[in-house]
């Protein structure tokens, strides 16, 4: 699973860091306090610059945390459910956990971030004009000049007319409404999107070849993260609309082997890993589901240990809050386990597990479909 740490809530939606967000703060932070101040604001000592860039860093993922959290208020007004904003390597993302119901909507909900950003940057503009006529302080300045460029930055970019940026979510919109298909507008705009990433990772390629190797490098990140998104994007509502009426009840397995919290990890060696040759197994005691135990939770504890650690002591807990019910939509299932990194969920239903629905069951069921053009 991808690690995230919850920093706080905002009106109910969690806020949370991904661990690459530490790597992506020290970058910038560095960035700016080693080449970016120092060059427009030369004469003061390093620990200014060190000030400096780490403020304006916090300040640009402050000013990514509210683009994101305009989309989610907005989100919210068509009860469309939000998980979480959480800040990673390229920004930031706004989970919802489906598509907005409307072409109208959609508008409303891309617009929201572009339109906070300009905000944002007329606002850093204002309280910086008023500083360098109270006091033409270079160092606070310089930071709010920066707040200026990167939330314009922000805001143009996003408004590229390519899927997955805002921009490519208005324009799907704009598609949507007009010829009344969704499917297609999302593959128009995908490909909008996907050969922006393109450009941006032959230029970054660019860039690094001349010299510039940071500079292209990062280009070149943001590029194969943009052409993944909306490859991802399209082919997510593909399957979608493959799966539209298929209950989880109808592709989970049933006949499951279950363990005992209670044996020791030696028997659950020879007993279910050789034995039955599964890479995990669904911990069930008195009828109750604890968690899934699996091969790697075992690697972990030394194997002259085995006979004295039970199962209960490794299992992990953390699947119980990524279950689904028998009559949920195989498309919840798929989503849970493409956002949290998983590879099979459990299934209970009032509190009692009854299946397992994994992503292998799911992407039969997508083949078959597609086989049989049905």
């Amino acid at each position: 699973m991808i690690k995230k740490i919850e920093i706080a809530r905002i009106s109910g939606i969690p806020i949370k860091l991904d661990l690459s967000w530490f790597i992506i703060l020290a970058f910038i932070t560095w960035t700016l306090a080693s080449g970016y101040f120092p060059s427009k604001y030369p004469g003061l000592d390093n620990f200014t610059y060190l000030v400096m860039g780490l403020l304006s860093a916090l300040l640009l993922f402050a000013s990514v945390l509210l683009h994101e959290l305009s989309h989610s208020l907005v989100a919210r007004r068509y009860n469309i459910p939000i998980r979480g904003i959480t800040l990673f390597i390229f920004g930031g993302i706004a989970e919802m956990d489906q598509e907005p119901p409307t072409a109208r909507s959609e508008i409303l909900m891309a617009a929201a971030g572009p339109l906070c950003s300009g905000v944002l940057a007329l606002l850093f503009l204002v309280v910086g004009n008023f500083f360098t006529n109270l006091l033409p302080y270079a160092p606070i300045i310089g930071v709010l000049k920066y707040c200026v460029f990167v939330n314009m930055a922000i805001m143009v970019f996003n408004l590229v007319p390519g899927f997955p940026l805002d921009g490519g979510r208005i324009l799907r919109a704009a598609i949507w409404n007009y010829t009344g298909d969704l499917k297609k507008a999302t593959q128009t705009t995908s490909k909008i999107g996907s050969s922006l990433g393109v450009f941006l990772i032959i230029f970054g390629f660019f860039q690094i070849f001349i010299g510039n190797f940071i500079g292209g490098l990062w280009l070149a990140l943001i590029g194969i993260f943009i052409k993944s998104a909306a490859d991802a994007g399209y082919q997510q509502l593909l399957s979608r609309n493959i799966l539209e009426g298929i209950k989880v009840s109808e592709i989970m397995a049933r006949d499951l082997i279950t363990v005992d919290n209670s044996i020791p990890l030696d028997r659950l060696v020879d007993d279910y890993f050789l034995k039955h040759r599964f890479n995990s197994y669904p911990v069930v005691s008195g009828g109750k589901f604890h968690g899934m135990v699996s091969i790697h939770d075992v690697k972990k504890i030394p194997r002259e240990e085995w006979r004295d650690v039970s199962v209960g002591k490794i299992l992990d807990t953390r699947v119980i809050d990524f279950c689904v019910q028998p009559g949920d939509d195989a498309t919840d299932a798929m989503s849970m386990m493409v956002k949290n990194g998983l590879g099979r969920v459990p299934v209970l239903d009032s509190g009692t597990l009854v299946g397992i629905v994994s992503h292998r069951d799911i992407m039969h069921i997508i083949k078959h479909k597609v086989d049989l053009k049905v």
